[in-house]
Order: C-alpha cells, then sequence, then structure tokens
C-alpha cells in the first residue's frame, strides 16, 4: 500500500546532540525511551508521571476542535522540554496532545530532578532559558499567522515562523525548513484546507518566493519580506 502523502514525516539534520547540551547532566537519572513514529507520548487531559525532555527526532503539539479538526500548535525537536505547563506547576494535566512526528528518543526523568538541576546548574538553566525564549518568540510568529484572514499572508507567517524555528541557511543565502512537511502539516498550523494551501504554496512557487519538492521547503526570506511590506523578517541561523 502506498504511503499517504499527507501524513507528516519529519527528519532533523541538525546536530540534535548539541541541541540536548546541558540536558545530559539529567542522563543518569532518568529512563530513555523509544516512541515509534504516528505513536502519541502524551494525552490532552493526562497527568504526566515524568518530566519528557527529547534528544532526537519531532514531536507534534496538537489540540483538537470542539468541530473535531486538528490543530498543530507547536513542533518540538531535540532539547526541548514537556509538557511546559505541567513542569513549571501551570497545569495539573496536559493540555495538548504530544505525538511522535517521526521516531523520537525521549528521556524521561522526575519533576524534582529536573528542577533541582535547573535551579543548580546556571549554564543549564541559561540553555534552557535561550530555548524557552526561542519558543516564545516562534509562538508569537503562529498566533500573528492565524490573526490573518486571507490564507496567503497565514501561509506567509507561518514560513517565517518555520524558517525562524527550523530554518538551516544554504549557500545560495535561501533557508531551508529542516522538517519534511505536506501541504496538509502547513494547512493544520494555520486553520486552513489543505486544497486552499497547496493553491496559495504553488502560487508563491511560481513567483519565486520558496520552492519545494518531496516535502521540503526552501524559502528565499528577502523577497517574502517584500511581500510581508515589512522588515521583520530577519532570520538569524
Amino acid at each position: 500500500m502506498p504511503a499517504n502523502p499527507y501524513t507528516i514525516d519529519m527528519n532533523r539534520n541538525l546536530d540534535e546532540r548539541k541541541l540536548f547540551g546541558k540536558l545530559t547532566i539529567l542522563q543518569p537519572l532518568g529512563v530513555t525511551r523509544r516512541y515509534p513514529k504516528k505513536r502519541t507520548i502524551i494525552f490532552q487531559g493526562e497527568t504526566p508521571r515524568s518530566v519528557y525532555i527529547l534528544k532526537s527526532g519531532i514531536v507534534k503539539v496538537y489540540g483538537i476542535t470542539s468541530e473535531g479538526d486538528q490543530r498543530t500548535v507547536t513542533l518540538l525537536s531535540a532539547g526541548d522540554v514537556f509538557p511546559t505547563s505541567w513542569v513549571f506547576g501551570k497545569t495539573e494535566t496536559s493540555i495538548y496532545y504530544y505525538e511522535a512526528a517521526s521516531d523520537c528518543l525521549v528521556l524521561a526523568v522526575t519533576k524534582e530532578d529536573y528542577m533541582e538541576a535547573l535551579n543548580t546548574d546556571a549554564e543549564l538553566k541559561e540553555q534552557m532559558f535561550q530555548t524557552y525564549m526561542s519558543h516564545y518568540i516562534a509562538s508569537t510568529m503562529h498566533v500573528y499567522a492565524l490573526e490573518h484572514s486571507h490564507a496567503r499572508d497565514k501561509l506567509i507567517y507561518i514560513l517565517q515562523y518555520l524558517t525562524t524555528r527550523f530554518g538551516e541557511k544554504e549557500e545560495d543565502g535561501k533557508i531551508r525548513i529542516a522538517l519534511r512537511l505536506s501541504h496538509q502539516d502547513i494547512a493544520e498550523m494555520v486553520g486552513i484546507t489543505r486544497e486552499t494551501a497547496a493553491v496559495e504554496l504553488h502560487k508563491l512557487k511560481r513567483k519565486g518566493y520558496i520552492t519545494y519538492q518531496r516535502f521540503t521547503y526552501w524559502v528565499d526570506v528577502s523577497k517574502l519580506q517584500k511581500l510581508k511590506g515589512d522588515e521583520d523578517m530577519t532570520v538569524t541561523i
């Protein structure tokens, strides 16, 4: 049976050991678990038993609308800790689903061990501060994309989010999004249909703002910035 072309299939090329960084100090205190692609790691409403630290792979964070539609909230990569709201005592249960979007290795540690390490290791605290700051900035981009009424504008800003969060600069100056994304994946991020996303992405491709093949996207940030009409799309890679 042929693979479903609309399923998410992601594989980062960045050095995941580097992204994991100082979190290695928690390795002796936890248990590493392997989650195959499409396996749910945490269910919405579940009370987690551990703090989860992503060692490799990509985790998709999503919710289900009242109409039963799936909406992607964010994507997690190596070095990310989840579920954040529960880890820091803001909620008693997970408010989203966490699903392995690719084969993943996850380190599970107790909340007590994680908080003690965070409070006593200055380098780890700085690393996590930078990680959470990156997530905050990316989240504001995602929210801004959702606020737009036109599909093209939604896609322009979600491409900004993806290049900022997962971009790798190529020799020709374009930014490659270091994930494998289908039109369905992108559509779920901004609440439009797959068909609409496909049409609008093809228009951007035809005009030279982006290129894509085999679920990989390259973005000409300078051109897309002019299309946005502002100067806030500088990507630091």
